[in-house]
């Protein structure tokens, strides 16, 4: 009764249980009343980002009667539908212990790799802004959330998260929204029309085919999707040997520090840089001053010297200056600084934004700018089809539970497209 093309036919062919199962038999006793398959219930995850079914009651009530969702999760028409609440036994416990979802996922880029899909010559990174199960109006300061022995799960995650790895919550003072007092790891953002919590969606592809490589969940904080990016890139390159020649970001990604991660990667970094030198007030931009890197100065255009005064290591800044004396005789002072002298910063890796600044005067880089488009279709895809607009789980890992889940249909849709010549191979295997 399930026609061969079927989807879900299409994306069983392409699923290997093995290495999960492997994953999963040391937390499952031989002993006792007998388990819930793990299979089943990974299957009827699949299931339920496919269709975007985001309420595991509703998914019980479907896999009851709906005979192409018995077929996947290989179900007899007279066995019975696991509970809802055996998902959050599961999840909580075995599965998140084992990893199962990012093996799940890492399985599908595989399969990608294996079936040509992966060229590795282009990679694009960015994030997405995905709504936290969260309201906004709920939100207290974090010395207001009870404590562990009285908290959610959430709350106790977060709590245990921060006690290992302590880091300075940002605006802090006057005007700071607070945190969600029933997921604290979500970020406040502005990004949305009202205020709300979430979190980032980062995920790394490789161009033009559109396949993921690899998934991070992330505060909603640019600085954390920034991170996020320097390890998708280093965890490809450890798990899959993927290292592309050219890497492409919005301009968000465009700091010193990433740009050097790029370049230092092998890889050429296609993306624009983040630029305040046209903050002049109509005085000489710091295209006019030459630098010279054997002193280690810029050179005026009226041929005075700006030596270097000091370097912040925080934020990796040199500064230079001119001589008071200097500024003060030079016959164009007034075309270049209202101060007592004038005043120049460059980077500790500037030789990486220097070399951004030539690839964008290129074809290539256009070309990497068309392709990183493919990303804003994988978000499209994840939000439109498959209901990934507010998340159903809470917590860090809740959000990655469900990126990974997301990511890894995505992959299989792209391998299952009846018109692609690699899953018609892989079937006949």
């Amino acid at each position: 009764m399930l026609p061969r093309d079927h989807l879900l036919r299409r994306v069983d062919r392409l699923l290997d249980m093995g290495e999960l199962r492997a994953a999963l038999a040391r937390h499952y006793s031989p002993r006792g009343r007998p388990s819930v398959d793990p299979e089943l219930l990974i299957r009827m995850a699949l299931i339920s980002r496919i269709y975007a079914i985001r309420s595991e009651r509703r998914l019980c009530e479907e896999l009851r009667y709906n005979l192409a969702y018995r077929w996947f999760c290989r179900l007899l028409p007279g066995a019975a539908v696991p509970h809802h609440s055996t998902f959050s036994k599961n999840r909580h416990g075995r599965f998140r212990d084992a990893g199962v979802f990012r093996l799940l996922f890492e399985n599908t880029v595989r399969h990608c790799i294996t079936a040509g899909l992966v060229a590795g010559k282009d990679a694009a990174i960015d994030a997405s802004f995905i709504a936290a199960d969260a309201s906004w109006q709920r939100k207290v300061l974090p010395i207001n959330l009870p404590d562990a022995s009285r908290a959610t799960r959430p709350v106790r995650e977060w709590l245990t998260d921060r006690a290992r790895t302590p880091k300075p919550l940002t605006g802090t003072g006057k005007g700071f929204p607070g945190v969600s007092r029933t997921d604290p790891a979500a970020a406040w953002s502005a990004r949305t029309v009202r205020g709300r919590f979430g979190y980032a969606l980062n995920v790394l592809i490789d161009t033009p085919s559109g396949a993921a490589l690899d998934v991070e969940a992330t505060p909603a904080r640019f600085a954390d999707e920034v991170d996020a990016g320097r390890d998708m890139l280093a965890r490809a390159a450890d798990r899959f040997g993927y290292r592309p020649k050219r890497v492409a970001a919005d301009k968000a990604y465009g700091s010193a520090t990433f740009l050097a991660f790029v370049r230092d990667h092998g890889a050429l970094p296609h993306i624009p840089v983040i630029e305040r030198s046209e903050q002049t007030k109509g005085k000489f931009p710091r295209e006019a001053f030459i630098y010279d890197r054997e002193h280690d100065r810029f050179t005026c255009p009226d041929g005075k010297a700006l030596a270097h005064r000091g370097f912040h290591r925080p934020t990796g800044v040199h500064r230079y200056s001119a001589r008071p004396d200097d500024c003060r005789a030079c016959a164009l002072r007034k075309r270049c600084t209202d101060g007592r002298h004038r005043a120049l910063c460059r980077m500790e890796d500037e030789d990486a934004r220097d070399l951004a600044r030539a690839e964008m005067r290129t074809g290539l880089f256009k070309r990497s700018m068309r392709l990183r488009r493919g990303v804003e279709r994988l978000f499209a895809d994840a939000k439109v089809k498959h209901g990934m607009v507010r998340l159903h789980l809470r917590g860090i890992r809740g959000a990655e539970e469900e990126f990974l889940v997301g990511a890894a249909v995505l992959n299989l849709l792209l391998l299952a497209r009846p018109d692609h010549a690699a899953s018609r191979s892989l079937a006949g295997k």
